[in-house]
């Protein structure tokens, strides 16, 4: 099983065990990472301790992960590009990126590794679940932060693929609009459109109406959570599938604590294009994958909808 195996670098400030880990590692929140610091899954300088320990430069943590049933997933992938440096895959639209809430061994990453006995793998960039297509990762972890600069600062191009709900009133959408928390929403994730949110652009580009939704070209210009889907929301035409964002939010937390779904098994999202320079040699690389499947969700969804 894949554990996590970590090396403290003492901040400007103090933090204790579990400000730490609640900051670092998203994939649990606060009383469920003090649950399993309690459990013994949180060892520190190969010891048990406590979540108010002060964190200090070269504290060693390993986090073991119970081992308890995971959501199943489709693991069903496609290498797309490969070289000594960075693997890039096409992936399902039904698998975590990185760990994340229930997903520790079921996610892309650990999958990955498992299969094709990686020693290292770092995710530059993480998909929603559901969002299927191309997921970059690296071999070494100086490559990893230089791609993961090179996507904060803007140097790296998107485009996704998407079916959006409606059909599209004119040719182009270029929605620049705030995005946050939404405020007084009971999932915590959740964005929306806020005064106070960060300044996020998403251009939306019509390639073909179909029966009650629009094909469409995605190109983000900036990188925040959930944007696609708070800005296709926000233009009233919500991707197709989407659980969370143009539907019933009591909806969404019954299929979250249930594992019921809707008419579609996942949003019609998926990561088509991605150009970037190289870490190493500095060459431009262009990646590109189909999302000829979206259209035969589509069929499927209307079907299922009769």
């Amino acid at each position: 099983m894949p554990k996590l195996s970590f090396q403290y670098v003492q901040l400007e400030y103090s933090e204790t065990l579990l400000e730490f880990l609640v900051r670092r590692f998203k994939y649990h929140n606060a009383a469920e990472w003090e649950k399993l610091i309690a459990q013994g899954n949180v060892l520190l300088n190969g010891k048990t301790s406590s979540p108010g320990h002060i964190m200090q430069t070269r504290d060693k943590l390993i986090y073991n992960p119970p081992d308890v049933p995971e959501p199943p997933v489709d693991t069903s992938h496609r290498i797309i590009y490969e070289d000594e440096v960075l693997l890039a895959v096409s992936k399902s639209g039904n698998i975590p990126s990185t760990p994340s809430g229930k997903y520790w061994n079921n996610c892309l990453r650990h999958v990955l590794q498992n299969i094709y006995k990686y020693k290292d793998l770092y995710a530059v960039h993480r998909l929603d679940r559901e969002t299927s297509g191309i997921n970059l990762f690296t071999k070494d972890r100086l490559s990893a932060k230089k791609l993961g600069d090179d996507f904060n600062t803007g140097k790296v191009s998107k485009a996704y693929t998407a079916i959006l709900k409606g059909h599209f009133e004119k040719p182009v959408y270029d929605v620049s609009v705030s995005l946050g928390k939404a405020p007084a929403s009971a999932v915590h994730i959740r964005q929306a459109v806020v005064d106070q949110g960060r300044p996020s652009r998403t251009i939306f580009i019509l390639k073909a109406l179909l029966t009650g939704a629009s094909l469409v070209e995605v190109v983000p210009h900036t990188g925040r959570t959930h944007q696609i889907r708070a800005h296709a929301e926000y233009i009233g035409h919500p991707v197709w599938g989407d659980k969370l964002y143009g539907a019933d939010e009591q909806a969404f937390i019954q299929w979250i604590e249930t594992g019921e779904r809707n008419s579609i098994d996942r949003q019609l999202l998926h990561a088509t294009r991605l150009n970037f320079t190289h870490p190493v040699s500095g060459e431009p690389l262009e990646l590109y994958d189909s999302p000829e499947a979206l259209l035969r969700l589509h069929l499927d969804a209307l079907a299922k909808c009769k």
